[in-house]
Order: C-alpha cells, then structure tokens, then sequence
C-alpha cells in the first residue's frame, strides 16, 4: 500500500475512534464510564498514528522493527494514558489529565521516536547524523501538520460564514458537529505529514535556511553568558536571588544555548561552522554555561531548603539536571579541538535516553511525581512543628489520589504536630466539592489567630466576638489572604466613627486594606480603605503612632444623600 493512501486511512480511522471517544463521553457511556480505560484509548488513538508518520521513510529501519514500534507504542501509552487518570483518581465519566501529563508524554513520545529511527540495528548502535535528521524532519512534519489543520478549519469556518450571509446555514452547522470535526481533522494532519514526506525537499529547505540564520545567535548568547560569569565578582548572587526566579531564568538561558549550539552544530558533518578564531572563542565561552547551570541549582537548592521540595521544583530538577548533562558534556569539547563542538552528539543522546528514562520514573505509578511531591511536602512541613500550614489547595484539588489520601490520614490524625487543627482542616476539606468553595480553605484556633495578627496600638488585642467571626463559615477574601500569609497581619483597632465601638482595620497589602466593624454578636465587612497617591513603602511599625484626623473636605448633604469628595492625587 503505498503510504499517503495508508496515511489517509490511519487519519480516518483516528478521527473516528476519537469521535467516539468524545460520544461516549458526552452519553456518559462505556468507555467513558471507566476513566483509566478512556485515557488510556484516547492515549493510543493519539499516539499510533504520530508513530506511524514519524517512522515512514525512515532508511535502515527494518520492517518487523517498525511493526513491533506501533504496537509497543501503543501498549505504552495506553499505560501511560490508564496512569494518568489512576494518579488524578477521578470517578465517573472524566480523564484527569493535566497539561504536565499530556506535555510529558508528547515530549517522551518524540525523543524516543528520533532515537529509534537514529539507531543503526545492523551495528547497534545510534548514528548522529540519522538522529538528527529524522530528529529535525519530523518537528517539521509535526509543526507543519498543526499549522495546516488551522488553515483547512479557518478556510472551512469563513467559507461556512460566506454561505451564512445569504441564508444558506447548513454548512456553518455541519462543520460544527464533533462528527464531521473528528474524521476531518483526522484526514487533514494525515494528508499534511504525507505532503511534508512526499516534498522532503521542502523539509530539508526549511531546515536548512532556519538552522544557518539562528547559528549566528550562539555567539550572542554565550557573550552575554561570559559576560554575566564576569561580572558575577562584583555584583554578588543577591540581586539574582530577589528575584525569587532565578533557578527558572538561568535555566530558560541554558536552553537557548543549547537550541542554538545545536542550530551551529547540525549533524556534525561541517567540522568549523564559524570563522577558525570565532569558533574556538564560542568553544571557550561554552564554558560559563557551566557556571550558569550551577547558580541554578544552587538557586534551586535555596528554594528546597526554605520551602521544602514541589511538584514545580521536581520538574524544574529534571530540568537542571539536563542542563547540566548539556552544559557539561559541551564544555568537554574543549579538550578534544580538532573539531568544533567534538562532544556534543554523544552528550546529546546520552542527555536523550536519559531524559527518557527520567519522564518515565516520573509518569509511573510507583515513582509518580505527584507522589513524590505530596509525600516531600508532608516531609517538610512536619519538620517545622507547626511553623507552616501544608498546601492545602494542591493538596485537596492538584495533586491527584496521592493528595487526597494525605489529606484522609490527616483528617484521622496521622502526621499532625501537637496544637494544629489540621486533622479539623483536613477533614473540611475533604467534604468540598470544588475548589471554589466559599468555605474558608484554612481553620485556625483562637491563639493561632492571635498570633497571626498584629494588632496596634501595642497591648491591645483581638476581641473574642472577632476571633470567633475569623473562624466562622463564611469570610471575605482580605482574612483568607491574611491566613495565607507567611507574615503577620496588621491590625489597627480604634474608633473611627465616633459610635463608641472599635472598628477594625485590616492591611492587606501595603497602604491598602478592609475594615470591619461590630454587628450585633458579631462583625461585619464595613468598607475598604486606600492611601491615593502614597509614596513610600507601608511600615506596620508606624501604625504605633497613628493618630484619628480629621477628614480634609466634609460631605455635602442633598436630598439624604451625601456627596463624598474624592480628590485628586
């Protein structure tokens, strides 16, 4: 069968078993009714067919090689996809998959892909130049797929919208229907890919031109990496770790690196890609990448040693970890001149087999890393005694079974520190049905409460009717953020409006905040308060001195209602 008619077919049949997929789902039938069994399918029905693309034309890749390709692939992701709703823990009709999942697989699914048609079954072993040509062909194929499927729908949506304008509806709605959306899109990315292989002149064309201009931005790049290590002496690591996203900047940089290290490089074949001098000097300069890629570990290593270890921060060590394995095995180069760059295609299959290995550990059940994660978490925050509340909303709605199961033990009292009302937390957490609920996501005990709040003027303290407002069902979000925070909340308690009673002053972000104001037994939210045109930065301290003054302008009465002046800053 000759390849775009089997493409066709693949792309058709695609389109169907995910238009069934989604059938099932809106008729909350089987196999929607059982989630590990859909995503595991809907896994499959995406995957096969990109297995089948990417390894056409592959030269040297044996026929029962290729065949045994699909069906691994296939029972591999219908794994992977039966994994990802057990580790999310849904029931009924729904997947569970986050974008972490999907992007995971993605990314796995194309390394692993470039490497088995870059490998060499004859001598068993992998072929830099094969790797990076098919590596390269099928990002093409894939980009070039996308961008067609857009174009075919854009096409067919303002065709649709022309008819509509003269009365003719029925197009705009069949386009409309997920029975003609599925097959469609389906055929559409398969006659795209076998465009992209029948016109392999056109792929190597766009590789070729896209690869020479970004080359030329390595030296700019590593210039600006030497120039950072330089000047690293006199300006100190401080100013980088303010930014509370240093970890994450350094290693975005050593990415860029990278993708342009590998624009110069290409398949190796062309030993200097730049001038003799310029060469060496870039070859030089690889070597501050070493240095940037451990400031980001570093920076990462704060983090976890103040925070304790997240699902983000696992995910950013993997990524630190094949910055590192890049930054490092480039800079061996330096010891082996007589080609540009002589290490980086054995670094760069290593860092890809290891990168696969790595999504795998990761995306398992046993070593899942939202497993990880809850159980780093719990680590941590037992460890302070108190002196840090558990993430209670990944906890309960982002971390999947794993979360939940942590919050059940909790809830029963397993791993609670002596004072805490986490079990009580816990277990209202468990009750809520979604993430929005309006109950309050945190509990506090009446001295928690007067711990977290500072209140002004010194020897004052929270009354008890407020105390037990803080801890009732419903609250504004101003004491929500307050028992988020990581710092203790300002309070001003005064009378403001000449009643008698103390009114509360709640500052909740700078110069900015609520009030509160008795009600019978208890509070209520009274208003909001502002400082137009403040300049400097709000000192809590300051509040010790603070004075009642009159208001600048007073309000006008007319017809019962009173004008308030506003001014301008």
């Amino acid at each position: 069968m000759q390849f775009p008619l089997m493409f066709a077919l693949t792309g058709t049949v695609q389109g169907w078993v995910l238009w069934w997929l989604w059938r099932s789902f809106e008729d909350k039938a089987w196999p929607a009714t059982e989630p590990m069994l859909l995503t595991g399918l809907l896994y499959a029905a995406l995957a096969v067919p990109l297995v089948i693309y990417f390894t056409q034309n592959v030269e040297h890749l044996p026929r029962t090689a290729r065949r045994a390709a699909v069906a691994l692939y296939a029972l591999l992701y219908a794994a992977l996809g039966a994994g990802a709703a057990w580790a999310a823990g849904v029931t009924g009709v729904a997947t569970g998959v986050r974008f972490t999942d999907g992007l995971a697989a993605l990314v796995l699914g194309f390394v692993s892909l470039g490497l088995l048609c870059g490998f060499d079954f004859e001598a068993r072993r992998w072929r830099y130049e094969r790797l990076f040509h098919y590596a390269w062909r099928n990002g093409i194929l894939l980009a070039t797929a996308w961008a067609m499927v857009g174009i075919v729908w854009l096409v067919l949506f303002a065709g649709a919208g022309l008819m509509s304008l003269i009365g003719v509806t029925w197009v705009m709605e069949m386009i409309r229907k997920p029975v003609f959306i599925f097959p469609v899109t389906g055929l559409v990315a398969a006659g795209a890919f076998a465009l992209g292989l029948a016109r392999a002149s056109m792929t190597e064309t766009i590789r070729r031109f896209t690869l020479s201009i970004s080359a030329w931005l390595l030296p700019l790049v590593l210039f600006f990496a030497v120039l950072w290590v330089l000047a690293l002496p006199y300006t100190g690591l401080d100013p980088l770790f303010r930014t509370r996203s240093a970890a994450l900047m350094m290693l975005a940089f050593t990415a860029l690196a990278v993708a342009f290290a590998n624009c110069a490089y290409q398949d190796g074949e062309q030993p200097w890609p730049y001038p003799a001098w310029l060469s060496r000097a870039t070859q030089l300069a690889w070597l501050a990448l070493v240095v940037v890629a451990g400031v980001a570990w570093w920076a990462l290593g704060l983090r976890v040693a103040q925070h304790g270890w997240s699902e983000d921060r696992l995910w950013a060590a993997l990524v630190a970890t094949q910055a590192s394995v890049y930054a490092v095995g480039y800079a061996l180069s330096w010891f082996r001149p007589e080609r540009w760059m002589r290490a980086m295609a054995p670094t760069n299959i290593a860092a890809a087999l290891l990168l696969c290995v790595s999504l795998l550990v990761y995306l398992a059940p046993p070593t899942h890393v939202r497993r990880v994660a809850v159980a780093a978490h719990l680590a941590h925050v037992q460890q302070k005694q108190g002196q840090q509340e558990p993430d209670w909303v990944y906890l309960r709605w982002d971390s999947g079974r794993f979360g939940r199961e942590a919050l059940q033990a909790m809830a029963a009292g397993q791993g609670v520190p002596a004072g805490q009302a986490w079990a009580q937390q816990a277990a209202r957490l468990q009750a809520q049905t979604s993430r929005y609920d309006q109950r309050p996501q945190v509990l506090m005990s009446e001295q928690q409460l007067q711990e977290k709040f500072r209140v002004y003027p010194p020897g004052r303290s929270l009354p008890q009717s407020f105390l037990r407002y803080a801890q009732g069902q419903h609250q504004p979000w101003e004491l929500q953020r307050c028992y988020k925070s990581k710092d203790n909340c300002p309070v001003w308690l005064g009378d403001l409006n000449g009643d008698g009673q103390d009114e509360l002053l709640l500052f909740v972000n700078g110069w900015n905040g609520t009030v509160f104001m008795p009600a019978g037994d208890g509070w209520r939210q009274a208003g909001n308060f502002r400082a137009p045109g403040a300049t400097g930065k709000f000192d809590p301290a300051q509040l010790e001195g603070a004075q009642r003054v009159a208001p600048l302008w007073q309000d006008l009465q007319v017809q019962g209602q009173r004008l308030r002046i506003q001014l301008n800053n």
